[in-house]
């Protein structure tokens, strides 16, 4: 087994699906997907044409903005990942308009993991 060095910087590391970053004392973390750093495109979700059943489909959409929530400290930065997932999703056949209902559900059932951002989600339109 080889250990390989996965710093980025000194104050900066890559760690399971984080960055972490120590600026001015504090830590920062942010979502990290090593399959972004491939030459090739990894399929990481459901197709919706498929025969995967579409309740199941449309609930990872939901768990993946808790865990982009809980991962991130930026606001910014969790909307661009929201907005990164949305995308993708959408070319692989899923409905906007669906999402945007899984999105309402998040806001109306998650206070506790994206109230940290100090921003309205009721109020703000992501996609």
């Amino acid at each position: 087994m080889t250990v390989n060095k996965t710093n980025i910087s000194v104050r900066k590391s890559n760690f399971l699906d984080m960055t972490i970053s120590i600026f001015q004392g504090k830590f920062y973390f942010k979502l990290y997907d090593k399959r972004i750093d491939y030459n090739f495109d990894v399929i990481s979700f459901p197709f919706l044409n498929g025969n995967i059943p579409k309740g199941q489909s449309y609930g990872v959409f939901l768990s993946q903005l808790v865990r982009y929530a809980r991962v991130n400290c930026s606001f910014n930065r969790f909307v661009e990942d929201c907005k990164n997932l949305y995308g993708k999703l959408v070319d692989q056949h899923f409905d906007p308009a669906a999402l945007r209902r899984r999105f309402e559900v998040f806001v109306n059932k998650h206070f506790d993991v994206w109230g940290k951002f100090g921003v309205d989600l009721t109020s703000e339109h992501i996609f």
